[in-house]
């Protein structure tokens, strides 16, 4: 009996992943992260780790930390998974604008903040 495509395809799917992964592992042991700033950096009123996402760290310096770090990120994770059922329930138009809605959203966000980050450094 011939094999399944979508079987095929995830085989070859989860090889790929894997080795994407043990690059990663390899490129991470090989590189340090900078901790700290240099010289030519500007001073910074709070510490910026390089590896967190910015916009989630800004959430938890402007807004109260129950807003910032638990109420907004469970939101927008809450609604991103939430899109597939939402796709399936009422069908694939308005998995779609809802979606596109979130997705602009979380963009407008991102914009937003580092506008505000950038602007709140050369005070």
């Amino acid at each position: 009996m011939a094999r399944s495509p979508i079987n095929q395809l995830k085989d070859n799917e989860g090889i790929a992943a894997l080795i994407f992964l043990i690059l990663c592992t390899l490129l991470a042991f090989k590189v340090s992260p900078g901790v700290g700033t240099s010289n030519l950096a500007p001073a910074v009123s709070h510490a910026a780790a390089p590896w967190i996402f910015g916009p989630f760290q800004i959430l938890l310096l402007y807004l109260p930390p129950w807003l910032g770090a638990l109420l907004v990120p469970a939101l927008i994770l809450v609604g991103l998974v939430a899109v597939p059922w939402i796709a399936h329930y009422w069908g694939d138009t308005w998995g779609r604008g809802i979606f596109s809605a979130l997705f602009s959203l979380v963009l407008v966000l991102l914009f937003w903040f580092m506008v505000k980050e950038l602007w709140w450094s050369h005070l």
